[in-house]
C-alpha cells in the first residue's frame, strides 16, 4: 500500500495482522529492506497489528531528492500514523530506523507512540571526547568523507536463506542508490540523540548485537548511564541486523519489555 506525504512523495508500507491488536511499526535502516523483517513479522503477527514502512528512497517507496533529513523522516512516520488513525504504537527501528523514531520523539514528544525499540543504533554516530561509541571509525576529523566508504558486511550470523533471497530480489527490482541518498546519511550521522534518551517520553528498549561490525555493543552501558530507566540488552551471536539474524531472541526481549512496562 502507498500514501503520499505532504511534500508529495509516495511512500510504501505493508500492513499485516488484526487491526484490533496493538500496533507495531517497523522501520529498516538506511538502504535496508523490509524483506529482512519477514521472520520477525511472522513471530509478532498473531498478537500484533504489524506495519512496515519503506523510508523514502528505499524499498518500494519513491526515489526523490526531497527530505533527506531525520526531521522529514519523522514527519513521514507521523503522517503515516495519522493516515491510519493509529495511537499507542510500538516503534521498532533498526539502525537509522531507530534514529527516525528518536527524531519523531524530538519533534512530537510521545505523539502516537507507546514505546520505542532500538535495534543496534548508537545515539551518537560520531565519536569524540564526549562519546566513544560511534559508528566504526567515524570521527569529526574524517566526517563526512568517511561516509562514502564501503562499510562492508553488516551481519554476523547466518540469515534465513528464503528471507535473504526475497530481499535480494527486491533490491534487483527496486535498486537502492547510496549516492542519491548520501545527504540523508550525512544528516543521520550528525545527530546526537542523548538528550532524547535522557528525557524519553516513552519507555525505551535498546538491543545491541554483540558481534556488530558497526557499533561496539558496550554503547548500551553508556545508554544506561544516561538513563537507567531505559532497558538495555546485548544479543549474542548477532551482528547489526538483529531482526534478521536473531528474530526469536529479539521477539522474546521485546515481549518481556512490553510486559515489564505494562504495555502488552
Amino acid at each position: 500500500m502507498d500514501f503520499t506525504t505532504t511534500d508529495h512523495v509516495r511512500l510504501h508500507y505493508t500492513e499485516i495482522g488484526d487491526q484490533d491488536n496493538p500496533t507495531i511499526l517497523g522501520i529498516p535502516g538506511i538502504g535496508g529492506s523490509s524483506q529482512m523483517w519477514l521472520n520477525t513479522i511472522a513471530l509478532f503477527k498473531n498478537d500484533f497489528h504489524f506495519i512496515m514502512l519503506d523510508p523514502r528512497n528505499q524499498g518500494q517507496s519513491e526515489r526523490t531528492y526531497k527530505g533527506q533529513r531525520m526531521s522529514r523522516h519523522a514527519a513521514d512516520v507521523e503522517e503515516l500514523l495519522e493516515k491510519l488513525d493509529l495511537h499507542d504504537v510500538i516503534g521498532i527501528g533498526n539502525s537509522m530506523g531507530a534514529a527516525n523514531l528518536w527524531a519523531y520523539l524530538a519533534q512530537y514528544g510521545k505523539g502516537r507512540l507507546a514505546a520505542m525499540v532500538d535495534l543496534d543504533q548508537s545515539p551518537k554516530m560520531i565519536a569524540d571526547e564526549t562519546w566513544k561509541y560511534g559508528f566504526k571509525d567515524l570521527t569529526w576529523d574524517n566526517y563526512p568523507t568517511y561516509l562514502k566508504l564501503d562499510f562492508g558486511k553488516s551481519t554476523y550470523a547466518h540469515i534465513d536463506d528464503e528471507m535473504f533471497n526475497k530481499a535480494k530480489m527486491e533490491y534487483v527490482k527496486y535498486p537502492y542508490n547510496p549516492d542519491e541518498n548520501y545527504k540523508c546519511l550525512v544528516d543521520h550521522a550528525e545527530q546526537d540523540w542523548r538528550d532524547i534518551i535522557l528525557d524519553t517520553p516513552v519507555p525505551m528498549l535498546v538491543l545491541a548485537g554483540e558481534n556488530s561490525p558497526y557499533f561496539d555493543y558496550h554503547f548500551i552501558d553508556a545508554v544506561s548511564f544516561i538513563n537507567d530507566q531505559v532497558v538495555t540488552e546485548s544479543v549474542k551471536n548477532c551482528g547489526h541486523l538483529i531482526q534478521a539474524e536473531q528474530p526469536i531472541k529479539m521477539h522474546d526481549e521485546i515481549i518481556n519489555f512490553l510486559k515489564q512496562k505494562n504495555i502488552f
